[in-house]
Order: C-alpha cells, then structure tokens, then sequence
C-alpha cells in the first residue's frame, strides 16, 4: 500500500501544470496572434457604438474580440475540453480507488453526494466546451477571443495547489498562502472579467467596463454576472475563513 502512487497529489501536479501552460498559451494568443475576421464578414476595422441592432446591441459582426478566428485558439479550446472531461472523469476514478469501490456509478454518486458543486462545475463546463465544439466544427464559431480570456482564469490554480501541498506537508495553514490565493483567484476570476469588458468596450470608441456591460446582449449579461457571482461567494467564503482563523490566533 505504501508503493502506491498518491493519486490526488499527482493530479493537483497535472492541473497545475495544465492552467500554466495554457495560461502562457493565452496571454500569446490575446495580445500577440492575428485574428481574422471571416471573409464572408465586412471587414472594417472600427465603427461606433451607435452602430447597433434593432435592440440597441452593438453590431459585432467586425469586432475581432466577438467574430475573430484563430486556429490556435480552436486548439487552446479543444485541449480545454479534453482537460475537462479528464479531470471529470479523474474525481470519479480517484474516489473508487481510494474507497475500494467496485463501479464508477458508485463512485459518482458518493461525488455528487460529498461535492456537488465542483461536480456540477466540471459537468457544466465540459459541456459548454463541448458545444463550442460542434460550432468551432461547423465554422460558427463566435466569442473566442472572449473565451480565450476566460481560459485565463486557470492562472490562479498553480497558487491554490501550492497552497494545499505547503499545507499537506507542514500540517498547519499559512497566512501568506492563503493571501497570495486570495490575490491571484481575484486577479484571475474578476480581473479577466473586468479587462474583457474594457476591451470590448474600447473597439465602440472608448466605452468603460460598466458602459460595455450594459450593451451586453441580455444572455452574456446573465453569464457575466453569474461568473463573477459564484466566483464572488467562493473568494468570499475563503477570506471569511481566512480572516476567522487569523483573528482566533491572535485572540
């Protein structure tokens, strides 16, 4: 038994390794790779605000960040998708080999059970990659630039697996871990988000974040906001027990 590898340290070491390279992949693509706009598309390269559509969206149909293609990207995003569906499936297989069970539909149901949330993350978002993929098949592609921001979101996972092996391996937590943890997911989930939103909103002519929000079409609103939402309970629920800690020890 003791031969055996640690499955859940093998894995953190992969997942932190995959957010950095696919981190460094997308910082690449975002401010160093061309976009091409469809030829199909016009293909001028900025027009107003006041260019919109009968429900007052502006028409993104030149907007590199919206009707952009890359290749590079359709593999950043196919490679995404693969991760997802490994990482899915590594929960199932790493429960059943820890618990000795003797089916992955046991396994999945004591992962529902004990962790919904993260397997409803991986579920959902797996099958939204999945769905870009189809399109990115079909050439119907839209938003990648947007997306491959949000692959930028990974960027936080290096720091919150070097926080739980300092942790594993010391037996205690550590303030500056958890601050640095704090600082990156933050930077990672809602400075993504908050930059996506000024570059969008500077191609119509200098619209701040909150100005570009607002001409969102009303799905990518909801999506936007439930983002930063359930982001938001998460770093809120790691501060209220970072700073509960801290002030038992010094109490």
């Amino acid at each position: 038994m003791q031969n055996q590898p640690d499955l859940v340290a093998i894995n953190k070491a992969v997942s932190a390794l995959h957010a950095t390279a696919t981190s460094v992949v997308a910082v690449y693509l975002l401010n160093y790779s061309s976009w091409t706009i469809p030829s199909r598309q016009p293909t001028t390269a900025r027009h107003s605000h006041r260019d919109n559509d009968r429900k007052g969206h502006p028409d993104d149909s030149r907007n590199p960040l919206i009707s952009g293609r890359n290749l590079l990207a359709n593999a950043l995003t196919t490679w995404e998708t693969v991760y997802l569906l490994y990482d899915t499936w590594f929960m199932v297989y790493a429960t059943r080999k820890r618990m000795g069970l003797s089916s992955n539909s046991a396994a999945l149901r004591i992962v529902a059970k004990r962790s919904p949330a993260v397997l409803a993350h991986h579920v959902l978002l797996a099958s939204a990659f999945l769905v870009l993929q189809s399109y990115i098949v079909a050439g119907k592609e839209r938003g990648l630039w947007v997306i491959t921001a949000f692959i930028l979101m990974n960027s936080s996972s290096p720091v919150m697996h070097l926080r739980w092996w300092l942790r594993r391996r010391s037996g205690k937590p550590s303030t500056a871990m958890d601050l640095a943890l704090l600082t990156s997911f933050a930077g990672a989930r809602f400075g993504v988000v908050l930059w996506i939103l000024k570059r969008y909103g500077s191609y119509y002519h200098g619209l701040n974040a909150i100005q570009a929000y607002k001409v969102l079409r009303k799905e990518c609103k909801i999506g936007t906001a439930m983002l930063v939402g359930f982001n938001g309970v998460w770093w809120t629920m790691l501060a209220y027990k970072v700073v509960r800690r801290n002030l038992k020890r010094w109490t």
